[in-house]
């Protein structure tokens, strides 16, 4: 995993604690539903254009909705992290090297992103929405997605 994928993993447990309702489980098994579609859509050889910019924007987005420092709807943000996560589970399924077993590797995905979310979600019981840390940490996110971003566009 790049520093992208794993602040925007992150940032969805904290914004899964921020999400109006008591949705704290559903948000992000939600996400990883969404992550084991894209792998699975990688693995079935459809490929998203510019996935690394798409990655990257994905960041943006989750660091801005941390930074504005408000409550979501639990709709809203169940949508929008379904497709994050096939953004993001698409952009992993095709780091699978060739010679290894794909679910071996997919389980490792998944496990490795449970614990970022585990992460994100005691990181969000500890702060507030409104929040200076909360806010702080969205726009560190934003500015890492820019900066990978940029990067990606010039390269």
């Amino acid at each position: 995993m790049g520093i992208c994928p794993l602040l925007a993993t992150i940032a969805v447990g904290i914004l899964a604690v921020h999400v109006e309702g008591h949705s704290v489980v559903a948000i992000p098994i939600v996400f990883l539903c969404g992550m084991m579609v894209g792998a699975g859509l990688s693995g079935c050889g459809i490929h998203f254009s510019y996935i690394h910019c798409l990655v990257a924007l994905m960041a943006i987005l989750l660091g801005i909705a941390l930074a504005a420092g408000r409550r979501y709807p639990v709709m809203i943000t169940a949508i929008a992290f379904v497709l994050i996560g096939i953004v993001l589970g698409h952009d992993d399924g095709l780091a699978i090297p060739p010679n290894n077993s794909p679910l071996v590797f997919l389980l490792g995905m998944l496990l490795s992103s449970l614990i970022l979310l585990i992460i994100g979600l005691w990181l969000g019981m500890w702060m507030e929405a409104q929040s200076i840390p909360s806010r702080v940490f969205g726009v560190l996110v934003t500015a890492a997605g820019t900066g990978i971003l940029i990067w990606s566009v010039v390269t």
